[in-house]
């Protein structure tokens, strides 16, 4: 019997022996181990499915997996983006030098971006965090602050500081306050005009906006639109929907508007603050190679909510020792089974090698965690953890605690 067949049977003899004992006068089984069960249940069905035959993803998800894909190639992702940028937020607001400065300072903030990644993680973090292949036994909590001499220096050996975290200590706000003005302005959110005239030209209907959007106040649009619209309709609404509004009442708004063109930068803003992270995840991945590089960048989508389904899509090595712990992680992140990778990413011989595939499902049915057991120990220790609490719940006399059996 598999072993999740024999889950499925005790959570059965559990349900019968509640009521067994509810009717007997007894009292229904402790309602936190209960509790356990459930919760335990729920952890081990997202991180492994154990004893379910994975199946391949449809060809309809397939297919849709593939339209969202730009580009396989990540560099290429990058020169995308860059020359979006040029086009969209530099071209025609500086002369030619001015460009070309700007232009280079994008670039040049995406790969600065994923220095201090690696400088915050370094491999052999890495590799501690998430074992792949590294073999140095370090800590870069000890490089950073035990083993400083001008910490040892300057503080005793039981000073708090010993205590720092160095991921924390170096964090995404500190890096960010670290940047020069140009650089770090380019974190701020995004905001909307103050004032927008609907006729820039006569300068007479406008509307006051709050930086999200909102319409404040409103004056002369009713004079403007023939009362079409009076002012006090707007106050309140959005932006896009007061011009909704107008189009839906015939009121012609002239071309280059201050209404529309607000909304447009505030979206290409946007636009360019999503695609910027997203530039510097593709570059932790491509700087840090097949092991490293995907595991970092799995961390950078963490902590900045990019998509995990990117750093696991490049980070199929089958020559990686720590390959389906990495899948383990991703999945209990929330990822799917049914994602296509590429394997080999790196190891292609150049940029228009056609690329197979393999689904995360696949990788788990078929990737053993080592060459003695098919399951990390996690997994394991979190399957034997529910099975015991099963156990415990149901008539000693009829069931034995179940050990897992080893599968190769």
């Amino acid at each position: 019997m598999s072993l999740k067949e024999e889950l499925k049977k005790l959570r059965k003899k559990l349900s019968s022996y509640q009521i067994t004992q509810a009717q007997a006068g007894c009292g229904t089984i402790d309602q936190k181990s209960c509790d356990v069960v459930e919760k335990e249940s729920k952890i081990l069905e997202r991180v492994s499915e154990f004893g379910k035959e994975y199946l391949l993803p449809s060809t309809e998800t397939i297919g849709n997996h593939f339209d969202k894909i730009k580009n396989i190639n990540l560099d290429a992702e990058v020169d995308n983006f860059i020359d979006w940028y040029f086009k969209n937020m530099i071209k025609g607001r500086y002369t030619d030098i001015g460009e070309l400065h700007q232009l280079n300072g994008m670039r040049n903030l995406i790969e600065k971006m994923a220095v201090w990644y690696e400088l915050r993680y370094p491999d052999y973090e890495i590799n501690r965090l998430m074992p792949c292949s590294g073999q140095e036994s370090i800590e870069v909590n000890d490089v950073m602050f035990n083993s400083n001499k001008y910490i040892n220096d300057l503080f005793d050996e039981t000073s708090d500081v010993r205590e720092l975290d160095w991921s924390e200590f170096y964090n995404a706000r500190a890096f960010i306050k670290s940047l020069p003005w140009d650089e770090r302005s380019l974190f701020e959110n995004s905001r909307y005009s103050d004032l927008v005239y609907i006729d820039s030209y006569y300068r007479g209907a406008h509307l006051h906006l709050t930086s999200k959007g909102f319409v404040e106040l409103a004056e002369e649009v009713g004079s403007y639109t023939n009362f079409k619209i009076k002012d006090d309709e707007l106050r309140g609404m959005h932006i896009k929907d007061a011009v909704n509004l107008l189009k839906e009442k015939g009121v012609l708004l002239p071309s280059g508007n201050e209404l529309e063109e607000t909304i447009k930068d505030v979206e290409k803003w946007d636009y360019q603050k999503e695609e910027m992270l997203n530039c510097v995840m593709y570059r932790i991945i491509e700087r840090g190679g097949n092991r490293i590089g995907p595991r970092r960048a799995f961390l950078f989508a963490k902590e900045f909510g990019r998509n995990i389904d990117i750093p696991m899509m490049y980070g199929v090595d089958y020559s990686d020792p720590g390959l389906r712990s990495f899948v383990i992680e991703y999945i209990k992140a929330g990822g799917s089974k049914d994602l296509l990778c590429y394997i080999g990413y790196f190891s292609r011989a150049s940029q228009s090698e056609k690329m197979d595939t393999v689904s995360v499902a696949e990788i788990l049915r078929t990737c053993h965690n080592d060459c003695v057991t098919k399951y990390t120990p996690e997994e394991t220790a979190l399957h034997q953890r529910m099975v015991n609490v099963l156990a415990c719940q149901c008539d000693k006399g009829e069931v034995k605690q179940l050990k897992l059996q080893r599968r190769l």
